[in-house]
């Protein structure tokens, strides 16, 4: 194992172990030892590039680092107008050491085998299940979670609900959703014990997720298990039509349960009464927009959605939607950008899994979390200090130029399923 495999698996481990370590307050800002990991790679890596010769690919990927620099320097620029300084200015300075994270893990991944990307995603949901069951079972917690952090404001009732190395419950079900098409990519493998085990995983995500109560997750979930099935089963999408056809009853009369049931939810019963969770996301979204258009659309500034909430949210004051979040505090500009961010990356990923689908699987387990995390994003209160999507940020473009060469040849489809490595 060289160096660059050894920092990508310490800076991996860090994402989710770094409060464990050392946290120095310098101000309104924080020095932890993942922090000093990010900045002494960094350094490294211009050593590498400027006195070494070891040069940073970006093949293929210029445009999604040109988006997140234009994005850092907007973010900049909107102090001119921000109402809250002081929190825009701590926005920006996580912003500064997530981008560096994403050119670090550039630079760490760009020759290294793809086997070690899903190998520590892999191992990451494994531990993380196992700390869940014992979550459910002893009703016991990490120190970052929220059942422990603020104690005082939880029955065991409430607490028995599971939280792995995370702040919350939705946070943990967004990361799951996340990592899950690597147990369903998983079944591809040839291995009938590594089927099962990766069977039995995914089975565990589904129920963990369900338990926590985390119905977007639970959502994407579902829709990222019929696009793996499409995706990787030619058979089953050449007759997908007749099959549509010949259930089109049954799922017509789904559809209609699954509306009559909304219609009697007690979702719309808290709206009407001015309380419970649809109602606070109502207004919460209903402020976003509103201070989007009070901005002319040009955004409130880094993290100031908080102090621009015109509706009555029962003293919420995170957005809870992702996409929300970007308008608000970004604006238009910045928000259309990150959809065509987002949408290029999908696209990179499912030409390289079309390319050769034998040695290519991680192209689809990678889309299919950018797929599940475009649902479930919509859950957690805040997404910009979430670092596992920063980590998949950059894993992602790291593997794109990895596999730079299947988007420079001429693409010809490939149906196989099973694959040496992934």
């Amino acid at each position: 194992m060289n160096w660059k495999a050894t920092a990508y698996i310490v800076v991996f481990a860090l994402i989710f172990l770094d409060s464990f370590f050392f946290n120095v307050p310098i101000g309104p800002l924080r020095i932890t030892l993942l922090r000093l990991v990010i900045g002494v790679l960094f350094i490294i890596m211009l050593d590498q590039i400027f006195l070494k010769r070891n040069p940073l690919i970006t093949d293929h990927i210029k445009f999604p680092l040109a988006f997140l620099g234009i994005w850092f320097y907007y973010g900049a620029l909107s102090l001119v107008w921000t109402s809250n300084k002081g929190t825009a200015v701590k926005e920006l300075y996580y912003f500064a050491v997530f981008l560096l994270l994403i050119i670090v893990l550039i630079f760490l991944l760009q020759h290294l085998k793809s086997s070690l990307i899903t190998k520590t995603f892999w191992i990451s949901g494994f531990v993380l299940v196992l700390i869940s069951v014992l979550e459910f079972k002893f009703n016991i917690h990490l120190p970052t979670s929220r059942f422990v952090i603020e104690a005082e404001r939880f029955t065991d009732a409430t607490a028995s609900r599971a939280t792995g190395f995370f702040y919350n419950e939705n946070d943990f079900a967004l990361y799951l959703v996340m990592i899950i098409p690597f147990y369903l990519a998983g079944l591809l493998k040839k291995p009938i014990l590594f089927k099962l085990v990766n069977t039995g995983l995914i089975i565990a995500i589904f129920i963990i997720t369900y338990l926590n109560d985390a119905r977007l997750s639970v959502m994407a979930i579902v829709l990222q298990v019929l696009l793996f099935t499409l995706l990787s089963f030619r058979r089953f999408i050449k007759h997908s039509a007749r099959l549509f056809l010949l259930f089109s009853p049954l799922l017509f009369l789904a559809a209609a349960g699954i509306f009559y049931y909304l219609s009697n939810a007690s979702l719309f019963e808290g709206i009407k009464a001015g309380q419970g969770s649809g109602f606070i996301r109502m207004n919460l979204y209903l402020s976003g927009l509103y201070a989007s258009f009070k901005s002319f659309m040009l955004g409130v500034g880094p993290g100031n959605f908080q102090h621009h909430i015109y509706f009555n949210t029962l003293g919420f004051t995170n957005p809870h939607n992702w996409w929300l979040e970007i308008l608000t505090n970004y604006g238009l500009f910045i928000f259309a950008g990150y959809c065509i961010f987002f949408g290029y990356i999908l696209i990179q990923l499912y030409l390289i899994y079309w390319s050769d689908k034998k040695n290519n699987k991680l192209a689809l387990t990678l889309f299919l979390s950018f797929i599940g995390f475009a649902i479930a994003c919509l859950g957690p209160s805040s997404l910009f200090y979430f670092w596992p999507m920063w980590l998949l940020y950059g894993v992602t473009l790291g593997y794109i130029v990895q596999k730079r060469k299947y988007l420079k040849r001429e693409r010809t489809p490939d149906h196989s399923l099973e694959s040496k490595e992934g």
